[in-house]
């Protein structure tokens, strides 16, 4: 599972409940991959996987394209972080 935009991590507390229930293990009956990195990721599961944005140079390119007032697309850099939910 990979879990997007969770406000707050709702939803990421929800499957993680769910799986529980379920009796599944997860890393071994199932994945979860939640998206950026948080202090609290690395402590849930002993260590969740997290694909993360690289938001300061977000924002370095955020302001060169509105200083330059360009329209361009460009791509960010991310990271993904292994750990044992996967």
């Amino acid at each position: 599972y990979l879990v997007l935009n969770s406000q707050l991590d709702f939803d990421l507390i929800k499957l993680v409940r769910l799986a529980r229930e379920k009796k599944f293990k997860v890393g071994k009956d199932i994945g979860i991959i939640s998206y950026n990195e948080t202090p609290l990721k690395r402590l849930i599961l002993n260590g969740l996987s997290t694909i993360s944005s690289d938001f300061k140079q977000m924002g370095r390119s955020t302001a060169e394209l509105v200083l330059s007032k360009s329209k361009n697309h460009i791509e960010n850099p991310f990271y993904l972080t292994i750990r044992n939910s996967i």
